[in-house]
């Protein structure tokens, strides 16, 4: 048995769990809500990295970096209506294929996360404009497009796939 299916057997018929299946309007608000962390996630961070990959040449980092706490704000939104969702379905959830790889990526971006803003923000402040971005910032943004990316597509691929 894996670990979100032991998570799955905790938490199923919990008082939450109740809760989220007898109110028959919270699913819409829950989906609606973690769409709209989405588009702050994803929005910001398109425009991050595409400039970090050397793309926006007009955009100084700075300018990019005021973007960060929508990204953030996007994610906490997602991590609160995504535990949700796992609370009001985690039979479903715990066995869908999409999902743990979504999760997989989630804790890659993660790491990758930290890596920018312990490694690469530090070096974007000296970098011109004109100049090429180094490798290794191109690196990190592109694995952030990547997984961010992927987090999307198996997000919508959940109720289609992988229910077992």
């Amino acid at each position: 048995m894996g670990m979100f299916e032991k998570l799955a057997e905790l938490i199923a018929d919990s008082p939450l769990n109740q809760w989220i299946q007898a109110k028959y309007w919270l699913w819409p608000v829950l989906e609606i809500t973690h769409f709209l962390g989405l588009t702050l996630l994803l929005g910001g961070l398109i425009i991050i990295d595409l400039r970090m990959i050397g793309f926006f040449r007009n955009i100084d980092h700075k300018t990019t970096h005021r973007l960060i706490p929508l990204v953030a704000l996007g994610f906490i939104l997602n991590l609160i209506t995504g535990v949700l969702f796992f609370y009001g379905d985690p039979m479903r959830y715990s066995i869908n294929i999409a999902f743990q790889i979504k999760m997989l990526l989630v804790l890659i971006a993660g790491c990758n996360a930290a890596i920018y803003h312990f490694k690469i923000d530090p070096l974007l402040g000296t970098i011109n404009n004109n100049d090429s971005s180094p490798l290794a910032i191109s690196i990190v943004a592109a694995i952030s497009l990547g997984t961010w990316t992927g987090v999307l597509l198996l997000g919508r691929l959940i109720p289609y796939i992988g229910t077992g």
